[in-house]
């Protein structure tokens, strides 16, 4: 029974992996504009959730700074400004100038003055690269 048990463990060990998403955040294209700004380009099958993931990936690992830290949409999505004939949204830590829009529950990168704390921005990691493996 032992044996059984120790065989059904491991015929189960190469697929813990399938679904695990850690990482693949990593991949999306992050380019700073200035000390406050940076682009995230359109990767394969972008929606605002990656957008917003990439951006939280930027300001908490790549800037070091917390998750309570307001990232807004500076530049709507449309034509990226650092990668010719992608798309992409300019996102900012320095909301001035921007005439800030209610949130709501509907996630938009399509909006200048869309706010969402990094915690907030972080889970659609999880939510955006885990919608193909289930």
């Amino acid at each position: 029974m032992r044996m059984a048990g120790l065989g059904l463990v491991l015929a189960l060990v190469p697929f813990a992996g399938i679904a695990n998403t850690d990482g693949e955040e990593d991949r999306i294209v992050i380019t700073p504009i200035s000390d406050s700004a940076f682009e995230v380009v359109q990767g394969t099958n972008f929606g605002a959730a990656e957008y917003w993931c990439g951006a939280a990936t930027y300001i908490e690992r790549r800037l070091g700074q917390p998750e309570t830290t307001k990232i807004y949409v500076r530049k709507p999505l449309g034509p990226s400004v650092t990668v010719p004939g992608r798309k992409g949204v300019i996102f900012t830590t320095a909301p001035k100038g921007l005439t800030q829009v209610r949130n709501g529950l509907t996630l938009s990168v399509r909006k200048a003055g869309v706010m969402r704390k990094s915690a907030v921005a972080r889970r659609y990691c999880r939510d955006a690269f885990t919608r193909s493996t289930k």
